[in-house]
């Protein structure tokens, strides 16, 4: 029996990674996932002999493809057993911020890793094409010049940019009446001090808090809420939520913070726009494009700048904010899930045979 099959491969089941499956499935892909799973360098070796055994299993029933979510480890063995290889660039394989320990590229070793598979993969998917070349100006913990292909001298390997998609019924704005004093962070894993803190920028939220006594602010996904032991009275700290609980914090806000000193293309940005949220993001990769022109750009990490920004919102009628998070939904909703699996699988077909025989 013949029909459509692939093995995706990815370091761990994030919910980004979780939604592709799914949605592959939904469009009768068979999936054969597999989480690569190490958090550490000394892993690496037991994780790869794992691997290797998937890999040959599903090649065995036929699996010719792979699409890998992130360029990593885990993209070597793929393209070393000649499968045709997809990798999904999605934000930490595309830089290198040294000052604040985050970026794949600024391992040595894992640089090898990441320029060995992408040379030899059969096409590169960023999340936004921005992460193949872009210039960071917003902060000094890594170089200037980013993006993959500065990293990867001499790439070849064809890019097809292909966004992430999002549900909008499951991130509806609700009927509650939002608090414009109120604005939202995101940071998972985040505590105090470590590469997350400073990367979400949750620092600057801490200071823009100090400086706006009359606003509340709000930080969900912390790691570890007691390491915070300087929190302004008005800055509330929470651990991991639920995604109804989240839902249920974003209607209960106005403004959604996402100050960040890299990202590829945040999942909880578009979810907190389709709920309602009017953004304050960073000038980082794919922000300003999904926001838009609505000078709510924070162009330099700068804790006033952030104020500034508080303020232009703060300032708003309230027929301006309402236009304004219409605006927001529209953007957002722009990017569907349909779109992003229909795209995935046709960059895939285009480069590759994706016509794998299974066993009965």
């Amino acid at each position: 029996m013949n029909q459509r099959t692939l093995a995706y491969v990815a370091p761990e089941a994030y919910a980004f990674v979780k939604k592709d499956v799914e949605g592959l499935r939904a469009y009768g892909v068979t999936v054969h996932a597999h989480m690569f799973g190490t958090r550490s360098a000394w892993q690496v070796p037991v994780a790869m002999l794992r691997q290797l055994m998937f890999l040959l299993r599903v090649k065995r029933a036929g699996v010719r493809t792979v699409l890998a979510h992130f360029a990593g480890y885990h993209t070597i063995l793929p393209v070393l057993l000649g499968f045709r290889t997809h990798i999904i660039i999605a934000g930490a394989d595309a830089c290198s911020f040294p000052g604040i320990a985050y970026g794949s590229f600024r391992k040595p070793m894992m640089r090898r890793a990441m320029a060995f598979s992408m040379r030899r993969a059969e096409t590169l998917m960023p999340v936004h094409a921005s992460l193949e070349r872009f210039t960071n100006s917003f902060s000094r913990f890594g170089p200037r010049e980013q993006g993959y292909a500065r990293f990867v001298p001499r790439l070849q390997t064809p890019s097809v940019p292909i966004t992430y998609g999002f549900d909008a019924q499951a991130w509806s704005p609700g009927m509650r009446e939002q608090s414009r004093q109120g604005a939202l962070c995101m940071a998972v894993g985040t505590v105090s001090g470590n590469a997350i803190h400073f990367r979400k920028g949750v620092d600057l939220i801490m200071e823009a808090a100090r400086a706006m006594p009359a606003m509340s602010f709000t930080v969900v996904g912390s790691a570890d809420v007691r390491s915070y032991t300087d929190l302004p009275a008005n800055l509330t700290m929470l651990g991991r939520v639920s995604q109804g609980e989240l839902s249920e914090l974003l209607h209960r806000h106005s403004i959604y913070l996402q100050p960040s000193v890299m990202e590829g293309f945040p999942n909880a940005l578009c979810e907190a726009m389709l709920c309602g949220c009017i953004p304050i993001v960073s000038h980082v990769t794919s922000m300003p494009g999904i926001v838009g022109d609505i000078r709510l750009v924070v162009p330099q990490r700068e804790s006033h700048l952030l104020v500034d920004a508080l303020n232009r919102v703060l300032a708003l009628s309230m027929a301006e904010l309402e236009r304004l998070r219409e605006l927001m939904r529209e953007r957002a909703g722009s990017y569907t899930m349909d779109s992003r699996i229909s795209a995935l699988l046709s960059a895939i077909e285009e480069h590759s045979a994706m016509i794998g025989s299974t066993r009965p």
